[in-house]
């Protein structure tokens, strides 16, 4: 795989919660989500609206990533997602 192809998402529920996640290929991950094939947490959560990625050189940074996200409280996330 080329450098910067590992992805960390953030994406808006049609119910107002977060889902974040990693993938290589960000469009196709949005389709399955919108399929009800993606993560279970997101089933029945649509429609979706992608309000943040990030891309990396490798995985292992980007699953790191992933975990810090998911760490951070609700608020804490929209700083990142809202900052100007």
């Amino acid at each position: 795989m080329k450098a910067g192809n590992h992805y960390v998402y953030i994406l808006e529920c049609g119910d107002g919660s977060y889902y974040t996640g990693y993938t290589t290929n960000i469009e196709h991950r949005l389709r399955r989500h919108e399929q009800g094939k993606g993560a279970k947490y997101t089933r029945g959560r649509g429609p979706f609206r992608l309000v943040y990625q990030q891309s990396f050189a490798t995985k292992t940074e980007a699953m790191r990533a992933e975990y810090e996200l998911k760490q951070l409280a609700r608020k804490e996330k929209e700083k990142i997602l809202f900052k100007n």
